[in-house]
C-alpha cells in the first residue's frame, strides 16, 4: 500500500474525529475577553447611556458583572448562544430598540467580536477559559432516555470498520462492555474500540481512540452512546463519549496527568466521573467539560467506578481494598464498606439500584445492601482472584477471574453456568442486554462469547481486527475455496441424481415385468383350475359309465397329459414370478439407497449454496467498505487543496488592502502636520487651514472606510485560514493517531 493511499485513508476516517479536531483547534483559538475586547466596544458605543451612574433600562455595561446581570427586561447575553442573546439582536438592528439609538449599526467587525465572545462562554479576562457550548451534547441530552429508546435497538450504521492499529496479536483485554438493548459488544484494543454483533460475531464498527489505550467502556442506559476512558500511563488520561450509530465524538472530558483506569456516565448523561492512579475521583459536566467535583479518600489507584441506575450514588474501589460509596450530586461520603482483603477490580449495581456487587482479588464476590450500607452476601468465586462482575437485567451475576473462568451466579451465590475456553486469566466480563450471551476477555488478548443457555455454543472475536484490505484478501481466498467445494458438491450431486434417474427407470421396468409375469401366472392358474375341474367331471363319468371306459380312458389320458403340461407351465411360471419379485425387490432396494444418497447430496448442495452466498456477502461488504473509504479520502483531499488555494488568494488580497491602508494612514499623518503648520500662521493663512482641514476630514473618512474594508478582509482571511487549517489538521491528526497499515 503506497503512502498516498494511507494518507487518503486516514483523511477519510476524519469524519469520526471531527469533534476532536474542533477541540484541538479550540486550544489555538484567539480568546475574546470582556476586559480586552468587549469593554472598549461598549465604551465607544454604549456607556454614555448604560453605566453605573446612568443605567437606562437598569442596564450597566461598564462592568463584567453588570453585563451578565442584564437590565429591567432580564439578561441580555446567553452564554454560548448568540442567537438567544437580546444584545446581539439590538446591535444587529433586528429587534427594537436599535442600538446605538438613531445611529447606524456598529461596525460588523465589532459585532463579530461580541458574537464570538458570547460563543466562547463570555470570558472575563486572560485568565478565563473558553467554554463553547457543546451542541452535540445538548442534542444528546435532549433525546436521552433512562430506558429502552424508541425504534430499533441502536447499532452502528455509518461507522467505519478500518482499524487504527494493525497488530499480529492483541494485548490484554482491559475494557469490555455490552449494550443494554442491542446485540452489541464493545472490546477495547490498542488505540481503538471494536464493536461486534453478539449473535453473529460480525464486526460492525471501529472507534478510534488516539489518546492511548482504552481501560474502561460503558454504554449509556439507553445504549445510544459509549463512554471510553483511558490514555497513556504516566502521561495523560481522558474520557470520550461517542455516538454508537456514527462513531462521532460528542464530548471529551478530563485532562489527567495519568491514564484513566475507571470511568462512568450518570444515567441522565449530565455527569462523567473519571479516576485512576492519581487516587482522586473527578466529576465533569458533560456539556462544558467543566470540573464539578473532586472526591478524595482513596489511598491507592482507583480501578472501578459505577453510578447507581437511579443516579443517586457513585461507588468506587481501589488497589488497597478500599470500597467507598458517594452521593453523586454533592460528592459527600455515603458509606465506607469494609470487608474485602484484596484490591477491588470490579463493581456493578443491581438494576433496582438497591444492591452493589464487588469483585476482589481476594477471590470473593460480595453483595452490599445500599439502604443499610452493609454486606449481605459473600462467596468464594475464583481461585487467585475475581477481576470483574456484572449484573444482567434479570438479576443474574456474571464474573471473571484469574482461574481463566467466566461464571454465572444466582442472587444467592450459587453457580448456574461455568464457561471455559479462555487461555489465560480472565480480566473482563459483560452480559448482553437480553442476558442470552456472556462475553469474557483474558490476559492473552482472547475474547470469547458464549450462549448462556448452552456454554458449548461459542465463538471468538478479535480486539485487533484485520484491515479492510486483509479482510478483502481473506474473503477472496474463502470465496475461491467455497466455490471449489461448491463445484465438487455440485458434480457429486449431479452424478447421484443421474444414477437415481437410471435406477428409477430400472425399477419401473422390473415392476412392469413382474406385473406381466403375475398376469401370466394368474391366467395359467385359472387354466389349471379349469382343467382339474374337467378331469374331476370325467372321473365321475368314468365311474358312472363303465361301458364307455375305453373311450373315456383314452380321453382321460389326453386330459392327464394336458394337466401335466399345465402343471409344468404353472411351475415354470411360478419360478418366473418368484425371480421377477426378487428382481423387483432388488431394484426397489437400489432405488431407496440412491434416494437416500440423493437426499444427502441435496443437503450438501444446500450447505454449499449457503457457504457460497455467505462468502460472496463478506467479499461484497469488504469491497463496499474499501470503496467508501477511497471516495471519502478523495473528497477530503480535494477540499484541502481548494481551501488552501482560497486562503492564499484571500491572503494576497489582504496584503494589498493593508498596503492601501498604510498609504492612507501616512497621508492623514502628513495632513495633520500641515494643519499644525497652518494653525501657527492662522491669521495670515486662515483660508489654507480651512482647505487643509477639509482635506483631512475627507482623508479621515476614506481611512475609516478603508479600515472597515480591511477589517472585513481580515475576517475573511481568518475564515479561510481556519478552513485551510482544519483541512490540514485532519490529515496531520490521523497521521499521529494511526500507525500506517502494512
Amino acid at each position: 500500500m503506497n503512502r498516498n493511499f494511507v494518507q487518503a485513508l486516514l483523511a477519510g476516517c476524519s469524519l469520526v474525529f471531527l469533534p476532536l479536531l474542533q477541540e484541538l483547534r479550540a486550544e489555538d483559538e484567539q480568546k475574546i475577553t470582556f476586559d480586552e475586547h468587549i469593554k472598549p466596544i461598549f465604551r465607544e458605543h454604549c456607556l454614555s447611556c448604560h453605566n453605573q451612574a446612568d443605567k437606562q433600562s437598569d442596564l450597566a455595561l461598564d462592568s463584567y458583572a453588570g453585563s451578565l446581570a442584564g437590565g429591567s427586561s432580564g439578561e441580555v447575553v446567553a452564554e454560548g448562544n448568540p442567537g438567544a442573546s437580546r444584545l446581539m439582536a439590538l446591535l444587529n438592528h433586528t429587534e427594537q430598540p436599535f442600538m446605538p439609538p438613531e445611529k447606524e449599526a456598529i461596525p460588523e467587525a465589532q459585532r463579530k467580536l461580541v458574537k464570538t465572545w458570547i460563543e466562547q462562554g463570555m470570558p472575563e479576562n486572560s485568565g478565563s477559559v473558553i467554554k463553547r457550548k457543546n451542541s452535540a451534547a445538548a442534542a444528546m441530552l435532549t433525546n436521552s432516555s433512562a430506558g429502552k429508546p424508541e425504534g430499533p435497538p441502536p447499532l452502528p450504521e455509518t461507522m467505519l470498520r478500518q482499524p487504527v492499529t494493525l497488530t499480529e496479536r492483541s494485548a490484554a483485554i482491559s475494557a469490555m462492555a455490552a449494550s443494554p438493548w442491542a446485540p452489541l459488544i464493545a472490546v477495547g484494543g490498542q488505540r481503538q474500540v471494536s464493536l461486534y454483533h453478539s449473535v453473529t460475531g460480525e464486526l460492525t464498527g471501529i472507534i478510534p481512540f488516539p489518546e492511548g489505550e482504552p481501560q474502561s467502556l460503558t454504554f449509556t442506559r439507553d445504549g445510544l452512546q459509549l463512554l471510553v476512558g483511558g490514555g497513556r500511563h504516566s502521561h495523560s488520561g481522558y474520557a470520550v463519549l461517542v455516538d454508537v450509530a456514527t462513531g462521532n465524538r460528542i464530548t471529551k472530558v478530563g485532562d489527567e496527568l495519568d491514564i484513566v483506569l475507571a470511568s462512568d456516565i450518570s444515567p441522565d448523561k449530565r455527569r462523567i466521573a473519571v479516576a485512576g492512579p492519581q487516587k482522586v475521583i473527578r466529576i465533569y459536566d458533560t456539556f462544558s467539560g467543566e470540573k464539578l467535583l473532586e472526591l478524595k479518600k482513596h489511598t491507592d489507584w482507583i480501578f472501578a467506578l459505577r453510578f447507581s441506575p437511579d443516579g443517586v450514588l457513585l461507588a468506587s474501589g481501589d488497589r488497597a481494598n478500599g470500597l467507598v460509596v458517594w452521593e453523586s450530586e454533592t460528592g459527600l461520603l455515603y458509606a465506607d464498606l469494609v470487608g474485602h482483603k484484596g484490591q477491588i477490580r470490579g463493581l456493578d449495581f443491581r438494576p433496582d439500584a438497591n444492591v452493589l456487587a464487588s469483585a476482589s482479588m481476594d477471590g470473593t464476590i460480595k453483595l452490599w445492601d445500599m439502604f443499610e450500607s452493609k454486606e449481605v452476601k459473600s462467596w468464594a468465586a475464583h481461585g487467585g482472584g475475581a477481576t470483574a462482575v456484572a449484573f444482567s437485567q434479570a438479576g443474574l451475576i456474571a464474573s471473571a477471574g484469574m482461574d481463566a473462568r467466566v461464571k454465572v451466579w444466582n442472587a444467592d451465590g450459587a453457580v448456574q453456568k461455568e464457561f471455559t475456553g479462555l487461555g489465560d486469566s480472565a480480566l473482563e466480563v459483560a452480559f448482553t442486554g437480553d442476558g442470552a450471551q456472556v462475553a469474557g476477555g483474558d490476559w492473552g488478548g482472547k475474547v470469547q462469547v458464549w450462549q448462556v443457555a448452552d456454554p458449548a455454543v461459542t465463538f471468538a472475536v478479535a480486539a485487533n481486527p484485520p484491515s479492510i484490505e486483509q479482510r478483502l484478501d481473506a474473503a477472496k481466498v474463502t470465496l475461491v475455496s467455497v466455490e471449489t467445494e461448491f463445484n465438487t458438491v455440485k458434480q457429486a450431486t449431479e452424478a447421484v441424481l443421474t444414477q437415481s434417474v437410471a435406477a428409477a427407470s430400472q425399477l419401473t421396468a422390473a415392476q412392469q415385468a413382474a406385473a406381466d409375469m403375475a398376469n401370466k401366472l394368474a391366467e395359467a392358474t385359472k387354466s389349471q383350475q379349469s382343467l382339474i375341474a374337467q378331469a374331476t367331471v370325467l372321473d365321475k363319468q368314468i365311474a358312472d359309465i363303465e361301458a364307455q371306459l375305453t373311450a373315456f380312458k383314452q380321453q382321460r389320458g389326453q386330459l392327464g397329459t394336458q394337466v401335466e403340461q399345465a402343471n409344468t407351465l404353472v411351475a415354470q411360471l411360478t419360478e418366473g414370478a418368484k425371480a421377477a419379485e426378487a428382481a423387483m425387490a432388488a431394484a426397489l432396494a437400489k432405488q431407496q439407497e440412491l434416494a437416500v444418497a440423493a437426499t444427502a447430496a441435496a443437503a450438501r448442495q444446500a450447505e454449499a449454496d449457503a457457504k457460497l452466498a455467505a462468502a460472496r456477502s463478506v467479499a461484497e461488504k469488504a469491497l463496499a467498505d474499501k470503496s467508501a473509504l477511497e471516495a471519502m479520502a478523495a473528497k477530503l483531499q480535494q477540499d484541502a487543496v481548494e481551501l488552501t488555494a482560497k486562503a492564499q488568494q484571500v491572503t494576497d488580497q489582504a496584503a494589498v488592502t493593508e498596503a492601501e491602508q498604510k498609504a492612507k494612514t501616512d497621508a492623514v499623518a502628513k495632513l495633520a502636520v500641515d494643519i499644525k503648520a497652518l494653525q501657527d500662521q492662522l491669521a495670515a493663512l486662515q483660508q489654507q487651514m480651512e482647505a487643509a482641514a477639509a482635506a483631512q476630514t475627507t482623508a479621515q473618512q476614506q481611512l475609516t472606510e478603508q479600515q472597515k474594508q480591511a477589517a472585513e478582509m481580515q475576517a475573511a482571511k481568518e475564515t479561510a485560514d481556519a478552513a485551510a487549517l482544519e483541512a490540514k489538521e485532519k490529515l496531520e491528526l490521523f497521521q499521529q493517531s494511526y500507525a500506517a497499515p502494512k
